[in-house]
């Protein structure tokens, strides 16, 4: 059995006393995944037609409107006129899986291609990723098969990450 020895800068051995666990204070943690996601399709333009988008994905939008129509700022009670339209669609935020959450927004729309090519060379159109994090240095992948979902719909993927932490300190 090998033990590892520490030297001061002087040459003197730096004797460590064991740790016990039961009296020490846990500040942190590393590495880890986002403790909850969200996860979106969008469509965006100063043409849309929310309409045909929600008949060519097959799916209700979570929220919608064409332009020059009154639509809700944001979370506030409040409304606007603009001259471009948005049809958006969002999951629930939780602490699913972020493939299986993106799997299942693609499964409840068109697997169709040519209504995605329709719709992505018309449309500004996105997929946005929420990752929510309690803590620092965390990280997610995408599964290759996702990534090909996203592609064959000519879907580019945004990700907007927000940290979490409570108090002062974090």
């Amino acid at each position: 059995m090998s033990s590892t020895r520490w030297f001061d800068e002087n040459g003197k051995e730096i004797i460590r006393e064991p740790v016990n666990l039961e009296e020490t204070e846990h500040i942190g943690e590393i590495g880890g995944t986002f403790e909850e996601f969200s996860v979106g399709v969008n469509f965006y333009s100063k043409k849309l037609d929310k309409q045909e988008i929600t008949n060519l994905v097959g799916a209700e939008p979570t929220e919608s409107w064409n332009p020059n129509e009154r639509h809700p700022i944001g979370n506030s009670n409040k409304t606007r006129i603009t001259d471009w339209g948005k049809w958006y669609l969002t999951s629930k935020r939780d602490n699913t899986d972020l493939n299986r959450k993106l799997e299942d927004l693609l499964n409840s729309l068109t697997s169709d291609l040519e209504n995605w090519r329709k719709l992505t060379s018309k449309y500004e159109a996105w997929i946005d990723v929420a990752g929510y994090m309690e803590n620092w240095n965390r990280g997610f992948s995408l599964k290759p098969e996702i990534m090909k979902m996203l592609s064959d719909r000519n879907l580019e993927v945004v990700f907007d990450i927000y940290y979490d932490g409570e108090g002062d300190n974090e």
